[in-house]
């Protein structure tokens, strides 16, 4: 288990804050409006270099996907907390509304449809049914997308329509079902931990004894000390086929008695326990 963190108050409006670019991505529309037009914005082309950024200090924060109301957890999200689980912490949850649009070419035949892999599972029924005979191919951002939309003939993306108007392209439709509820969850990390008053959330990493019941056993204090699990997502042990490493959340504080001693308890049947943090549930914001 991590040694005990001496928390510090960080304003959440820092500088500078490494998000997932280019510009036009959901990540970019939710990072203006969080922290405000005054914020210096770094784009980054990956996950992964978000986390590099907030670790060697390039931003004091950054602002990560990690899931998506039809697409389910960022696997990259889950894997990068893990991996940096002794040196990164979460300030906050938020989430966004997501409007997404069809962008192109007006008057082109669409032969392929790029997007973020969740912008295409979310709306594959309605691209079969409207573009059959498109390809439909996954890239690392909406705003990416919205690029090679730009760059090839007979492309689109299924992107913000703000994207329209930053790569020059058309909105040539709006999804079916493109009101309904798709929401897509961010955390907000850093170095340094926080200690706010309104924390309802907790988060950890674990990783188990490789025996017969260890997660029955792991989670039963949490059940009897009335602690709810809001999250948990194992993931594979790189090099060790069959063994997992699990990231937890739970409702409530760190600093309430229920949760410090269900963590203590549960940390006990733990080959390791990690902490990430307390940290409060933001606001929704709307794309």
């Amino acid at each position: 288990m991590r040694a005990k963190e001496s928390l510090v108050w960080v304003d959440t409006n820092m500088s500078k804050v490494a998000y997932l670019g280019p510009e036009g991505t959901f990540s970019g529309i939710l990072a203006r409006q969080r922290f405000g037009k005054k914020s210096d914005l770094l784009p980054c082309p990956t996950i992964d270099a978000i986390f590099d950024s907030v670790l060697s200090g390039a931003a004091p924060m950054g602002l990560v996907p990690v899931e998506n109301s039809s697409g389910g957890t960022v696997p990259d999200t889950i894997d990068l907390l893990i991996r940096h689980a002794s040196s990164i912490f979460i300030h906050e949850e938020l989430s966004l509304n997501i409007r997404i649009a069809l962008l192109g070419r007006a008057g082109s035949k669409v032969k392929t449809v790029y997007s973020h892999f969740t912008q295409i599972k979310h709306h594959g029924d309605w691209l079969k049914f409207r573009h059959p005979k498109a390809t439909l191919v996954p890239v690392q951002s909406t705003a990416i997308a919205s690029e090679l939309a730009a760059s090839k003939p007979h492309s689109a993306a299924l992107a913000s329509p703000g994207a329209a108007e930053i790569y020059h392209l058309d909105v040539l439709e709006f999804p079916s079902g493109a009101d309904e509820v798709n929401v897509t969850n961010f955390f907000t990390i850093s170095k340094k931990p926080i200690l706010k008053a309104s924390s309802n959330r907790t988060a950890f990493v674990a990783a188990l004894k490789n025996t017969c019941g260890s997660l029955h056993r792991f989670l039963g204090p949490f059940s009897r000390q009335k602690v709810s699990l809001s999250r948990i997502v194992s993931r594979p042990v790189p090099g060790q086929p069959q063994t997992y490493v699990f990231y937890v959340e739970v409702e409530g504080s760190s600093s309430d008695p229920g949760v410090a001693r269900s963590i203590e308890l549960a940390g006990g049947q733990a080959h390791s326990l990690t902490h990430l943090g307390s940290f409060p549930l933001g606001r929704r914001f709307r794309s």
